[in-house]
């Protein structure tokens, strides 16, 4: 069986129309590699014939350690299946696999982004907000809930760089 490629697809206008958009490179690291990972599961949905959905698991393994990779590519497939199943209309990112575009982040996924690092630090208003603007005023919790299962086992297998929270506190979404 030949091995699949997927060609880096200079695709990107960004010096033009997409001055106005956050980069990827000034989030936490903890969100910005979520990012990534979900972007080529955002993909497959997007082109299903690329199979980008294996970029994930090989990103994932990169990212976190080779036992704990595919449970975090898994949980990382749920937020997007949760925010997909909720959404009415469809999820604007950047190609992952065009190096111009994968350095910006569409107002969506600042958005997923924002919500993930409010879960992450606790902080339950925000991040009802950004879900609310991502489901576009469905149902948040199994999202949040597939967030904080997401931040709840990067915190107990440690992979996140810094603390989840203060000192003392649990999140709880």
């Amino acid at each position: 069986m030949a091995q699949r490629k997927n060609r880096s697809t200079p695709c990107c206008d960004t010096a033009q129309n997409r001055a106005h958009y956050a980069r990827a490179d000034q989030l936490h690291p903890f969100e910005g590699k979520i990012l990534t990972i979900a972007r080529c599961f955002f993909q497959t949905f997007a082109c299903p014939g690329g199979q980008s959905w294996m970029d994930s698991f090989k990103m994932a393994d990169v990212y976190f350690k080779s036992e704990d990779a595919a449970q975090m590519a898994l949980g990382i497939l749920n937020i997007v299946q949760t925010m997909r199943i909720a959404r009415n209309s469809t999820f604007q990112f950047s190609n992952p696999l065009c190096p111009g575009c994968a350095r910006l982040m569409t107002e969506t996924e600042r958005q997923l982004t924002s919500a993930l690092s409010a879960v992450r630090l606790g902080q339950r208003s925000t991040a009802h907000i950004h879900a609310l603007l991502l489901t576009e005023g469905n149902d948040t919790g199994p999202m949040l809930n597939a967030m904080q299962e997401l931040c709840a086992y990067a915190e107990e297998t440690q992979r996140i760089a810094e603390p989840i929270l203060p000192e003392g506190k649990r999140a709880t979404i």
